[in-house]
């Protein structure tokens, strides 16, 4: 079976968790600070602020822009449904604007249309890693004197006209979870060029507990199911995970099983810092390989499928290779996993939130995720096995009429 995704591993992560347990706090201390330095110069702002999650960089950025319960927050209409959760427990109120269907981003048009007397923030995803158009964004929002909120979370390394995404709202944030560019096994960045804001955000997370333990233990469970998936063994677990009875459950089921291993909110640790650090100076690399290689598949892939359009607002970076497929995605997915093929599908790839928040009138968004189909592609994928991808797409796309 040849998995939707793959984690990365080296050597010198279990150099870095030894170095972790052994080490003084201040060595702690001092390597998230150098990491915090380096992440703020690839960003180009003055701060950088590391926290347990990217989930957490949003909460600490919504509550230090003063959001409270009764204003309302524009969000795009197809993102992580997780965050809406994190939105209603500040009493929030989550308003989703529609997506384009080429680009799959929020476009300023549709942010305009959402826009009322308790609009207080504005966040926007830069969604699969394209740029979102962000400059005419942050203009609409500056007419309106409303911050906004960029999600960068799959799109460390995208820039707009030369300038890196997360420095062109009044806060961004970023997710180094073990799938992201900068792997470091959880942990995320809050980014901003408000002083005050950055001051106030570094107050909150001064309170907080630095411990190397659990964030080792996250790292050595993901290893554990990385062997997992490239066992002989996967592909029959993944027909049994992810069968049309049991797809919605299981995922539930993995999201609460990886908040349970990430635990409480705790403080960003030394041996993150260490792994973020060293996979932040390979970003460039490791983009350049995996935007070559999306590209050759895309390509490739037959007429039904059409991929997310990335480059209308600037230059991309890899997260996920998605495509809208003309066709049954629930048929595609069992026929491509009974040929080996593991495709992501629904809520795997994103959520419709506007659904989620009782909006109908998104259909972008509705379209996107009846239709979106996530594509094995991943660092270090042999030419063989992107052959097979490519040919088992292609006879299924006339198979299944």
């Amino acid at each position: 079976m040849i998995p939707r995704r793959r984690i990365a591993f080296e050597f010198d992560d279990l150099a870095d968790a030894v170095r972790a347990l052994l080490a003084p706090p201040e060595r702690a201390e001092a390597d998230v600070a150098a990491f915090e330095r380096a992440f703020a110069r690839y960003v180009g702002v003055p701060h950088a602020l590391a926290t347990a999650s990217g989930r957490d960089a949003l909460g600490l950025i919504l509550d230090g822009l003063g959001l409270r319960a009764g204003d309302e927050l524009i969000i795009p209409a197809y993102t992580l449904g997780e965050l809406l959760p994190l939105i209603a427990a500040r009493g929030v109120v989550a308003v989703p604007a529609d997506i384009d269907p080429a680009s799959l981003n929020v476009t300023p048009d549709r942010v305009a249309r959402r826009l009322g007397p308790r609009t207080r923030a504005i966040l926007v995803v830069h969604l699969l890693g394209a740029p979102c158009d962000i400059r005419a964004i942050c203009a609409l929002a500056d007419e309106r004197g409303v911050p906004v909120i960029e999600d960068c979370a799959h799109a460390l390394g995208a820039r707009v006209d030369g300038r890196a995404v997360g420095a062109f709202g009044r806060a961004a944030l970023f997710s180094l979870e073990a799938t992201k560019a900068v792997a470091a096994f959880g942990g995320g960045v809050c980014t901003t060029a408000d002083d005050a804001l950055a001051a106030t955000i570094r107050a909150r997370l001064a309170g907080r507990t630095r411990r190397e333990r659990p964030a080792v233990r996250k790292a050595f469970v993901k290893f554990a199911e990385e062997m997992v998936v490239r066992s002989p063994a996967y592909g029959l677990l993944a027909r049994l995970m992810f069968s049309d009875r049991r797809a919605g459950g299981f995922d539930r089921f993995y999201r609460r099983a990886n908040e349970r291993v990430r635990g409480a909110a705790g403080a960003f640790t030394g041996f993150q810092a260490r792994l973020a650090l060293r996979r932040l100076a390979q970003v460039e690399a490791r983009d350049g390989r995996l935007s070559a290689v999306r590209d050759e598949i895309v390509g490739q892939l037959p007429a039904r499928f059409t991929v997310q359009r990335r480059d209308g607002s600037g230059t991309p970076a890899f997260y996920n290779l998605v495509a809208l497929f003309d066709g049954d995605i629930v048929a595609l997915r069992a026929a491509a996993q009974r040929a080996g093929l593991d495709l992501g599908i629904g809520g795997e790839v994103m959520d419709d939130t506007a659904a989620m928040l009782g909006f109908g009138d998104c259909p972008g968004a509705a379209h996107a995720h009846s239709r979106a189909v996530l594509i094995p592609l991943h660092d270090g994928m042999p030419r063989r096995r992107r052959e097979r991808i490519v040919a088992t797409l292609d006879r299924l796309a006339a198979e299944l009429r």
